[in-house]
């Protein structure tokens, strides 16, 4: 005990204990956050080597709004409630058994690419969210199993497509879905 209180006195005298908080708090700053990330979200991970790979969205968009968005994609929002784990839900609860763990494994990965770019600041994406509705909405009209897997299928190829810059996001409408995979029509996004 008494070693202890000279190294306290010998730290009080140093000032110390301000480097030390000064220290400790950066440090906290700095550190990611990934104790508050859900459980049901894909790891944190694979969206920070995407906002980590985009030095122009970086220099607009901290780490943390932009995992912040990742959130709400998930999520939803006030203007938008229902999130990605919200759509993945619906289709997979309307999927025949044999074909549920395929669907879940392509939804997660869609998921991921589409949410780690629309995440980023608008004039740096090559998603927004006329895309999401979009695609929400053609996954929705899906209701059969190999709609919903062509419906996937035909998105995550676009989404492919956007990001390389090869698909202009002008041209991505809802007749290229509906012709397509032969779903009603639902409104020009």
């Amino acid at each position: 005990m008494r070693i202890f209180r000279n190294v306290l006195k010998q730290i009080a005298r140093c000032r110390i204990p301000v480097l030390l908080l000064l220290v400790l708090s950066l440090a906290a700053c700095l550190t990611p956050r990934g104790h508050d990330w859900p459980a049901d979200l894909p790891p944190q991970q694979a969206f920070i080597a995407t906002w980590e790979a985009d030095s122009r969205n970086q220099r607009v968009q901290p780490r943390n709004q932009y995992l912040g968005w990742v959130r709400n994609f998930y999520t939803g929002t006030v203007v938008y409630p229902q999130g990605w784990l919200d759509i993945q839900a619906e289709l997979l609860g309307r999927a025949a058994p044999d074909q549920e763990a395929r669907l879940e494994a392509e939804l997660e990965s869609l998921g991921i690419a589409i949410g780690a770019e629309w995440a980023k600041v608008n004039e740096h994406r090559a998603i927004d969210s006329r895309l999401l509705a979009l695609w929400a909405s053609v996954l929705q009209l899906a209701e059969l199993d190999c709609q919903a897997l062509n419906a996937v299928a035909l998105i995550a190829n676009d989404v492919e497509h956007l990001l390389t810059d090869s698909l202009d996001k002008e041209t991505v409408r809802e007749a290229r879905y509906t012709e397509r995979l032969g779903l009603a029509s639902f409104g020009d996004f």
